[in-house]
């Protein structure tokens, strides 16, 4: 925070009148808490999708490619499919959705097993391929008729219902109840337990009998399914279309949400919040305070790096030795 106040001070303002404006514009009205629990869902979402395969030292850093795919494959269906009644029509979405980033997902999990590929790479990579992959749909054939690069609106069957107030949706209860299942599953079942074990050493894993291979395909999959899901919210619950900007890169975020919380899915919860109220405050200090639209984006990766700043601290003893 002391870092962001330097740069917001750069910028010729004062940091905290930038603070404040961040917590009223975030926290201020009934308007601003809704928008930042909207912003918080698909944190929640890419954030439980990077910390369960975290849980096996994994590193999933292809969830905005798992959120475009799941997007991609469950507007196929709007598009194409035929349109059922809301409740079976949200299902089979969410379903694709999920099916999506985990199909996604499966591809750096193979590329690791069979390869040995590093999937910080692999999953990396394969971001910018689900991205231009939507886009082919979005400037070929699923261009709307104004010839812009989204799809028609989404009819209603096709959209969560709200809930509460302002654009808060339905997507929130999904999310949640995934924290809860996945606390359960993580903390509480054997195949959690080989997750972690798996995580803490591979050669303790093996003298158990767990199947590593299988492990880490599992852990990607379900990894890649919570990110398609993250898609599926942001099309069903605020856009009610596919285009090119569904995501302002909360796969990334969600790699932050999930250090911070050190990936304790509940925990989880509140620093989705905590990063939402700085991509809401961030919106309003560049309307009210002509600020950067990246100064959001800086504060976030400051965050990062002081986190891992302390785990350096954490891990090792550093000595400072006067030279002779």
């Amino acid at each position: 925070f002391v870092l962001s106040g330097i740069i917001i001070a750069l910028n010729g303002v004062n940091p905290f009148v930038a603070l404040w404006k961040v917590i009223t514009s975030a926290l201020g009205s009934p308007y601003g808490i809704s928008e930042t629990i909207v912003k918080a869902i698909p944190l929640i979402f890419t954030g439980l999708s990077v910390a369960i395969a975290l849980n096996s030292k994994l590193w999933n850093i292809g969830a905005e490619g798992q959120l475009f795919f799941g997007a991609t494959l469950a507007t196929a269906f709007i598009i194409y499919g035929p349109v059922l009644p809301k409740p079976l029509e949200l299902t089979v979405l969410v379903a694709l959705g999920a099916i999506g980033g985990a199909l996604w997902a499966a591809i750096p999990a193979l590329l690791k097993i069979k390869f040995k590929m590093n999937e910080v790479i692999s999953t990396l990579l394969l971001n910018y391929v689900a991205i231009n992959i939507a886009d082919y749909f979005l400037f070929g054939p699923w261009k709307g008729k104004d010839n812009f690069p989204y799809t028609p609106e989404f009819p209603v069957e096709a959209r969560f219902s709200r809930i509460g107030f302002g654009r808060v949706h339905a997507g929130l209860i999904l999310a949640l109840v995934l924290v809860v299942l996945l606390y359960i599953l993580i903390y509480h079942t054997k195949t959690g337990y080989k997750m972690r074990l798996t995580g803490s050493s591979l050669k303790a894993a093996k003298y158990a009998g767990i199947n590593i291979k299988k492990m880490m395909f599992m852990v990607f999959l379900m990894s890649g399914a919570l990110a398609g899901l993250a898609g599926v919210s942001q099309i069903c619950g605020i856009e009610y279309k596919l285009h090119q900007h569904i995501s302002t890169g909360y796969g990334y975020t969600g790699i932050i949400v999930a250090w911070l919380a050190r990936t304790n899915p509940f925990i989880i919860v509140i620093f989705a919040i905590f990063l939402s109220i700085l991509l809401k405050g961030a919106d309003s200090l560049q309307i009210a305070m002509r600020l950067p639209a990246a100064v959001g984006v800086v504060m976030q990766a400051l965050i990062l790096f002081a986190i891992l700043g302390s785990e350096l601290f954490k891990n090792y003893n550093v000595k400072l030795i006067r030279g002779k």
